[in-house]
């Protein structure tokens, strides 16, 4: 096995070896993203196992016959890293590699112990894909799973029949709103930027902030300014395309980047989301004192600035200038 695997259709090499969760929603779902990674495998004479439920085990041993091994059956949590050593101590010299796929219970979800052992062991030759099926998942709740699991799969948050629609890593992620941080925002920035200068196209970024945040966490606490920040951040990833990258990027204020998108264009998007914001109900049913709004600076690539931070730069004035003007309002930079 090479000391590296791609997954997906993005390419994303990970460093063996790799534990990894994926949350998928259907059986034919499943099958569809992990028949390449098993077909990778039999032919790069990796051994490969599957551990899982009828319908999925019928179909795999149709299409690869005697090349894997199939259990049909359910190994639980504690049973399942005694199992792992055993097999891959078993490990003959004619495969060059296992791969484990394995169709997990709830336990699995903040499972340490197999994560701790790959730490342990760089020289293991080993790929686990513990795949867990569920309707839907939130924000938080995916934050809570990543305090385990370093590399998870979430199809259906982002992109409908792409096996690898973003891997969240911790380090990327705000541990408050669970969208991600400065930090991972900037570098997708300059990357996107790369990318538009090279094929000659649009980009555009918004940059959002909650008018009289203080005021907000004065009279009603900082726990409720907590939630409206959260509630904020949600209400703009429930907005954006698959492509979009929201981050928190101060204390009360939001970044959005908008790959292809000219400024007119998200400026339209800027506006949704202020209708969004402020017809929200933050307090839940609850007589409200004061409405939540917030206000946007608009910026577009190449119009208004070519490299990362003058862009931010651009957003930022014209957020400042939004916010002169009373606020619940957006603006273009000028």
């Amino acid at each position: 096995m090479n000391r590296y695997i791609k997954l997906g259709y993005e390419g994303i090499e990970l460093e063996l070896p790799v534990h990894a969760l994926y949350i998928y929603r259907d059986n034919e779902q499943l099958l569809a993203n992990i028949i390449p990674l098993i077909t990778e495998a039999v032919d790069r004479h990796e051994k490969c196992i599957y551990i899982g439920r009828d319908k999925a085990c019928n179909e795999l041993k149709k299409k690869f016959k005697d090349t894997i091994t199939i259990i049909n059956s359910v190994v639980e949590a504690p049973d399942f890293l005694p199992w792992l050593k055993n097999e891959y101590g078993k490990l003959g010299k004619a495969f060059h590699g296992m791969r484990i796929f394995i169709e997990c219970s709830k336990e699995f979800l903040g499972y340490e112990d197999v994560l701790d052992d790959f730490n342990t062991q760089p020289d293991l030759l080993l790929f686990v894909l513990c795949q867990y099926q569920i309707d839907e998942i939130g924000t938080q709740e995916l934050l809570e799973i990543l305090k385990t699991h370093p590399y998870v799969f979430v199809e259906h948050l982002l992109k409908p029949n792409c096996f690898y629609s973003r891997v969240k890593h911790r380090i990327w992620l705000d541990p408050l709103t669970g969208i991600f941080n400065r930090r991972y925002f900037e570098n997708q920035l300059s990357k996107e930027l790369q990318r538009a200068s090279r094929y000659e196209h649009a980009l555009s970024i918004l940059f959002v902030d909650i008018d009289q945040f203080k005021k907000v966490n004065d009279e009603y606490g900082h726990q409720f300014g907590d939630s409206v920040l959260s509630e904020i951040s949600q209400i703009i990833e429930r907005s954006l395309r698959s492509v979009d990258v929201v981050a928190r990027y101060g204390v009360d204020e939001c970044i959005v980047l908008l790959p292809e998108t000219k400024k007119a264009q998200a400026f339209k998007t800027a506006q949704r989301l202020l209708h969004s914001i402020k017809n929200h109900d933050f307090f839940k049913n609850k007589l409200k004192v004061k409405e939540i709004a917030v206000s946007i600076g608009v910026a577009g690539f190449p119009e208004d600035a070519g490299g990362t931070y003058e862009l931010i730069k651009k957003a930022d004035t014209a957020l400042y200038q939004a916010k002169t003007k009373g606020g619940n309002r957006a603006l273009e930079a000028e």
